[in-house]
Formats: structure tokens, C-alpha cells, sequence
């Protein structure tokens, strides 16, 4: 009986251990994360090129939500990026498309601050379909200006060509494909002769669509890393069609090479070995590996 009842009470205090931590602690342990991307055919003056990653704000009135995003801000400003990329869910559902833009104002680069739509910011979820009320859906004209005074701009199947050290970038940004919003044909057309091509998408699962190949660097979002992994194992679930490993980091198909944020926010503020993030990536050509 005591053997039991030890088994027992160790059993509720690990639990219990568990969820404070998870539901309280790691999701308030934002990281600032610096990695390198070598990219194949990345010419030689684009080499050292920074950009922020940022996704999954999921902003609303929440008090601890809107003080990591603060301290998001705070820090990709700190880190001077030459160019700021954001991967949707902005807000937790278009309600909330009010708190957002006071909170990202300060965000600026020296190229740009772009950024593409989720399916929260569409109030695309299942709870929106099941319990979603029968007012007009939230349109591309509101959110621009919801942002109006901030420096983000939107990019909805379309993109935006730069000018790097006389090199030829592209920003596009295609529609939420976990929305079937996406139309990746006209989001990239004309761009083929670029120097630079990167694609933002809220899902990583733009990497199944035929056009995929022609970005040199996708950066994606929608899945928090999974917000629980295991050891050994990786994340347990993610909200992508296939493989679990496109739910955080970098992956490569062919000559494209994909970045999968952890996010700043999540819907449900729970982590586990997988705290939240903010990505600092330096473009390098992949000869400077060897």
C-alpha cells in the first residue's frame, strides 16, 4: 500500500510539474535563434544578407501574449535584419486584428517588412466553421488597414521585387494553402529571372504544390513547432498533410531549402520542448560550407 501510494502521489506531482511548466513557463521562454541558410545559387552579393523570421503571433487582448510580442519586436529590432518576414496568424481570429498593429509599429528593416495572411487571420478553423457567426468574412482591404500605420505590408498571391547590391530579390507571398487560398502560379509570375527568389507561406505544406521548386528559400509557419515534442521523437502532432518533420526547422527538397518557424504565440499556450521563437537567418553560398 505505501509502494502504491508513493507510485501514486510521485505520479500527481510529475503531472502536476508538467503542465505548470508547459502551460506557464516554457511558453514565456522566448528564444532568439541564429542560423545560417547556404544556398545554391545565391549570388556573391547577396552573401551575408540578414532576415528576420518571425510567424503565429496570434495576438489578442491576452496580457502575457502581448508581452512576448513586445519583447519579438524588441529583439528582431535589436538584431538589425535587412529584411523582416512574417508567416501569418497575425491575430487569433480577425477580431482581433485591433490589437496588432500598436504592438508591431516599431518593426522596420532596410528592405522591407512583408508578410503573409493565416488561416486565423481568414477565421479559417474548425471552430470558426462549427461555432463561426453570419457576419461577412474578413476582408484583404480590412486587414491592410488594420496595419495601416505600421510598416508590414501584406502580400496575397502576389510579390514584391528589391533591389540588393544591385541584385534582383523577390519577396512573394501566396495565399494559405491550409485555406486553399493559394494560387502559387500567379503569386510568382514574371519572376523566373530574379537573383533571389523566397516565398512566404503560412503552411509549410506549400512545399507539395508543383511550382514549389522555384524559390530559393521558403519560410512557413501555421504548425508552433508542434508546441509539444518528445525526446527522440520529435513532435508528436503537427497541422501539416505529410511528414511530421516539416513541423519545425529547416528542411531541403531538390535546390529549396525551407524554414519551418516555432512561432511567437500559439492558440492554446502550452510547449514543451519547443519554446517559442525568433529566427535571425544569414543567407551564405553553399560553396562557403567547404
Amino acid at each position: 500500500m505505501i509502494v502504491t501510494a508513493v507510485v501514486l502521489w510521485g505520479a500527481v506531482i510529475l503531472a502536476t510539474a508538467f503542465v505548470v511548466y508547459a502551460r506557464l513557463i516554457e511558453p514565456e521562454n522566448l528564444q532568439i535563434r541564429h542560423i545560417e541558410v547556404h544556398l545554391s545559387h545565391l549570388p556573391s552579393q547577396l552573401e551575408g544578407l540578414r532576415v528576420a523570421h518571425l510567424s503565429d503571433f496570434h495576438c489578442r487582448r491576452q496580457r502575457s501574449i502581448q508581452r512576448r510580442m513586445r519583447r519579438a519586436v524588441r529583439e528582431t529590432r535589436h538584431h538589425q535584419p535587412d529584411l523582416v518576414l512574417i508567416t501569418g496568424d497575425l491575430a487569433h481570429g480577425s477580431e482581433n486584428m485591433e490589437y496588432v498593429g500598436p504592438l508591431v509599429t516599431d518593426l522596420d528593416a532596410q528592405y522591407g517588412v512583408y508578410a503573409v495572411l493565416g488561416n486565423h487571420d481568414w477565421d479559417c478553423t474548425l471552430s470558426d466553421y462549427l461555432y463561426g457567426t453570419p457576419e461577412p468574412a474578413v476582408s484583404w482591404e480590412r486587414w491592410q488597414q488594420s496595419l495601416a500605420q505600421t510598416n508590414i505590408r501584406i502580400l496575397e498571391n502576389t510579390h514584391c521585387t528589391l533591389s540588393i547590391n544591385d541584385q534582383v530579390v523577390v519577396v512573394a507571398g501566396v495565399g494559405d494553402p491550409s485555406c486553399g487560398r493559394d494560387d502559387l502560379p500567379a503569386t510568382i509570375e514574371g519572376t523566373e529571372s530574379a537573383d533571389l527568389r523566397i516565398l512566404l507561406s503560412h503552411s509549410p505544406d506549400v512545399i507539395d504544390l508543383p511550382q514549389a521548386g522555384w524559390a530559393d528559400l521558403i519560410l512557413a509557419g501555421h504548425t508552433h513547432g508542434g508546441q509539444c515534442r518528445l525526446p527522440g521523437l520529435g513532435s508528436i502532432w503537427a497541422p501539416v498533410w505529410r511528414f511530421r518533420k516539416r513541423a519545425a526547422g529547416l528542411i531541403r527538397f531538390d535546390d529549396t531549402w525551407c524554414h519551418v518557424s516555432r512561432g511567437v504565440g500559439a492558440g492554446v499556450e502550452a510547449r514543451f520542448l519547443c519554446p517559442p521563437e525568433v529566427v535571425i537567418m544569414t543567407l551564405m553560398r553553399e560553396e562557403a560550407k567547404m
